[in-house]
């Protein structure tokens, strides 16, 4: 019975001892926890990296200076330790380094010269205190169209945020096209082989969060610039067989040697069928490009008027309008507004000896351009000077 006892009691004195030890061993363990991260709270130790980085010796040799708040560190040269960081690591410097505490910090920029690879070059770390960091979300990637013919543009815009405020930063790739800008949007280029492309965009909280995400675009055939009917006429009346001619976008000044007192009125009526590419204004220069005077000799050839266009490179540069002074000979002044009219459509790039569109005693009375120049005028202006019309 004693020797029952003895042995009972002997058991509970070593479980006491090895729950004592247990203990001691749980305590030992956290006080280095917390000896290793002095300045980090115990509610933030679960959310620490798991392998902080510690400076090893050779880039501690190299440390020629650390600011008062340890947001950047300046190294002489560079170590094979301080090549491979990289942004958004968590570096972890002790009291050797600071003089005072230990500080916890994330990397958010690395500056480096590699010129020529070398160690020798210096390198600069820019640190923030770290926190848990929460990578950006992108919610969309939107791309307005996202249907588009070659050539054609899209503006694609990547909607993310970051829940913990941080600047983002955004790289655009797309394996065809062409990407124009920066930021949130940018500007998307088709290229000329129709298919499927795709633009992604990621995006980056600079403390090593990132997101991504792709769109697809579709590029289609592209369909004919020109209707039939307006090629149709274009070959009919243009003055070139197979490519357009015309005046180059921009400013045409015309001056009227004439004075018609409803020049502007005819300017206005051409200037709303050949659209906002070209744009004929009056002006009091003789040498414009177009010129409108009288020519006497028109009566002796029975002539109202007389047009001439010149051009090179399917540009038209220069165009003259000649116009009869007896105008009883052709039924003025009754109508001298619709000889005007009708004489500078040669100007706007129909060629009027081509054929008769309209007898000569019908557009001596008429106030409107007529719907055989206008669908030929508008046709001309929606493509360049030198379009091949067997494009269409």
């Amino acid at each position: 019975m004693l020797t029952n006892g003895l042995v009972k009691k002997h058991q509970k004195i070593v479980l006491l001892l090895v729950f004592i030890y247990l203990i001691l061993f749980i305590l030992f363990l956290f006080t280095l926890e917390i000896a290793a991260f002095p300045n980090i709270s115990p509610e933030t130790l679960g959310s620490l990296p798991v392998n902080p980085i510690l400076l090893d010796d050779d880039s501690l040799n190299e440390l020629i200076y650390i600011s008062s708040d340890f947001s950047i560190l300046v190294f002489r040269r560079a170590t094979f330790q301080l090549l491979n960081l990289n942004m958004g690591d968590a570096l972890f410097l002790d009291y050797e380094i600071t003089k005072d505490d230990y500080f916890l910090g994330q990397i958010i920029n690395i500056i480096r010269d590699i010129r020529d690879n070398s160690y020798q070059n210096g390198m600069i770390i820019h640190l923030v205190p770290w926190r848990e960091n929460h990578p950006p979300v992108i919610s969309g990637l939107i791309a307005q169209p996202s249907i588009l013919e070659a050539g054609q543009q899209s503006r694609v815009t990547c909607h993310a945020a970051d829940e913990d405020g941080d600047t983002l930063s955004y790289y655009w790739y797309s394996n065809k096209g062409l990407i124009r800008g920066i930021g949130a949007s940018v500007i998307w280029t088709a290229p000329y082989q129709p298919g499927d492309c795709f633009i992604s965009c990621e995006v980056s909280d600079n403390r090593g969060g990132k997101d991504n995400r792709a769109v697809r675009i579709q590029v289609v055939k592209s369909s004919p610039l020109l209707t039939y009917q307006e090629r149709e006429l274009i070959y009919q009346f243009g003055w070139s067989s197979n490519h357009t001619i015309r005046w180059p976008d921009g400013p045409v000044a015309v001056y009227d040697g004439t004075n018609f007192h409803r020049m502007q009125e005819v300017l206005d009526e051409w200037n709303k069928v050949v659209g906002d590419n070209v744009l004929f204004y009056l002006s009091n220069d003789p040498q414009s490009p177009v010129k409108i005077s009288y020519n006497y000799e028109l009566s002796r050839k029975n002539l109202c008027y007389h047009v001439d266009t010149h051009w090179r490179n399917y540009q038209l540069y220069a165009a003259e309008i000649q116009v009869n002074p007896d105008s009883w000979q052709c039924g003025f002044p009754g109508n001298l507004y619709a000889g005007y009219l009708h004489s500078f459509s040669g100007v706007a790039g129909f060629n009027v000896w081509q054929g008769k569109t309209i007898e000569r005693r019908d557009w001596q009375n008429f106030n409107q351009i007529s719907e055989i120049m206008r669908n030929m005028i508008k046709g001309l202006y929606k493509v360049p000077a030198g379009y091949d019309l067997n494009n269409d």
